[in-house]
């Protein structure tokens, strides 16, 4: 029996957030749509939108299980919305313009899924050149987009941290899972932007300041980091010519 049947196969639930963000949102509903895997759920949350992304919602509602649309504190405050309203055991954040790396993608995923395994993650690939990025579970550099997780976690650690200027919630949720049993999907789950929050300077110091607080670097190394970090920006952008 194959993994699409529903009635052996465990219940995911896809969490799209949107702003404003209408061809975004519209390109990732065609390619959860597409997915071969079937016991699914779409929640999509739109943080009060005031181009078309309402109308697009109403457009595919058949293709959108539940979806709110009101303003909100964020982007982890959206997240954390989608996390409630999900009723699958499983769940996978795919924000608007993010999408499936193949119509097998998801049941891909799934199909890693063992006994006691609490997180399942991927490579992924940058919609702007194809390139593939590796995932590395022992520098914890991994994206929501392709990592699948139990809803059940929440229970134990807790909603994504809200707060002004917070851009790395999903990386202190991860950490907090680092003993959990987590496995490797061949398969790269999704393709999405390479720009982004996690590009910023002030995104890097949070992850410094997260890093040392769980032990993960020592405090002379982060020290050395920082310092270094602003030449290393200078060398990337005006001799490599990278951004």
């Amino acid at each position: 029996m194959s993994l699409s049947d529903s009635s052996v196969s465990p219940r995911v639930s896809i969490i799209t957030v949107v702003r404003n963000d209408a061809p975004g949102l519209a390109r990732t509903l065609a390619s959860v749509a597409a997915q071969d895997y079937a016991n699914r759920q779409m929640v999509v949350i739109d943080g009060g939108s005031t181009d078309g992304t309402l109308e697009m919602l109403r457009q595919h509602a058949t293709a959108i299980d539940n979806w709110i649309s009101e303003p909100d504190e964020g982007i982890y405050h959206a997240m954390n919305k989608g996390v409630v309203l999900a009723d699958g055991e499983w769940l996978l954040f795919m924000n608007a313009g993010d999408e499936f790396a193949g119509t097998d993608a998801l049941s891909a995923a799934v199909a890693v899924i063992g006994t006691g395994v609490d997180v399942v993650y991927s490579d992924w690939i940058y919609r702007e050149n194809g390139r593939l990025a590796q995932a590395g579970f022992d520098r914890m550099n991994v994206r929501h987009q392709s990592v699948l997780y139990r809803k059940s976690l929440h229970e134990v650690f807790g909603l994504y941290v809200v707060g002004r200027g917070v851009t790395i919630s999903d990386f202190v949720f991860f950490l907090s899972l680092a003993n959990r049993r987590w496995a490797y999907c061949a398969h790269p789950i999704s393709v999405c932007d390479k720009a982004g929050v996690s590009g910023k300077p002030t995104h890097f110091y949070q992850r410094m300041a997260i890093e040392l607080l769980f032990g993960r670097r020592s405090r002379v190394a982060v020290a050395l980091i920082l310092l270094l970090h602003p030449l290393y920006r200078f060398l990337k952008r005006n001799v490599l010519g990278k951004r």
